[in-house]
């Protein structure tokens, strides 16, 4: 049973690979029980390509680089990010011009604890066996510049929160690049058959979720992280006692099961 409380996760011998944590984020998408199983993959796989491909263009630049670069306003708040009882860590306003997006950093030090456990002791390998790979390293120190466009607070000391505020950053940079190119990932791909009647009407409709895979995969290769950000939110859960370590465990094998027979 893997150990998650304290800073001693070891989710190493899980088998959390892109594709399994691609499918784990698929599953939250209304239409999930629509695709068929034969077709599940080819979600998860192309979903994971455009975020793979997004971040091979962004070699060598921090993501706030990035942002100045596109002229991207951002700001880093500490308000509260609870709208109807939803609890967001970030959103980006595409009615603006140019698009901004706003980090809620109140949102994400409940998280620190789990990126730490998760994350660090994988970034730190990557860091051992990339330390000459020059600028693009992955550890290379965020900037804390603010941008002069954006109301922030004193820049945050704990290492693992301006790491969480920058995978945030990140992943709405990447929905940005798709605002871009005018197409949003799921657009790209196969909509699903949600409703035929007869043989002329035919509903079909697009897998959001895959945008979503998309963004992951697109932090993951833009910052060097050792999984896809997605396996912070089910360590947080655990870590809050809201997710038993069973419970996770029974998901991690359900996911593997149901990946391994759409192949």
């Amino acid at each position: 049973m893997p150990e998650f409380q304290g800073y001693g996760l070891n989710v190493q011998h899980l088998g959390l690979t892109d594709e399994l944590l691609a499918h784990a984020e698929l599953t939250k998408d209304p239409l999930y029980r629509k695709i068929p199983q034969d077709r599940l993959a080819y979600y998860v796989d192309r979903s994971l390509q455009r975020g793979r491909e997004a971040a091979q263009a962004c070699r060598g630049m921090s993501i706030r680089e990035l942002y100045r670069k596109e002229g991207l306003r951002y700001e880093i708040t500490d308000r509260s990010g609870t709208f109807h009882q939803l609890s967001l860590r970030a959103q980006i306003d595409f009615n603006k011009t140019p698009p901004e997006v706003v980090v809620y950093a109140a949102s994400l030090r409940g998280m620190a604890d789990a990126y730490r456990a998760v994350m660090s002791p994988g970034e730190r390998a990557n860091h051992s066996a990339d330390a000459k790979s020059g600028p693009g390293n992955a550890l290379q120190p965020s900037e804390r510049t603010p941008d002069p466009h954006s109301e922030r607070p004193p820049a945050p000391q704990d290492d693992e929160l301006e790491r969480l505020v920058d995978i945030h950053l990140a992943h709405e940079f990447f929905h940005y690049v798709e605002y871009r190119a005018g197409q949003f990932t799921n657009d790209m791909l196969e909509p699903v058959e949600v409703f035929r009647l007869g043989r002329r009407l035919v509903k079909r409709s697009s897998v959001v979720q895959c945008s979503e895979i998309a963004a992951h995969a697109f932090c993951k290769e833009m910052m060097g992280l050792p999984f896809l950000p997605n396996v912070l939110d089910y360590a947080f859960l655990i870590q809050t006692g809201s997710l038993s370590e069973e419970a996770f465990c029974r998901e991690v094998e359900a996911w593997k099961s149901n990946h391994a027979a759409a192949l």
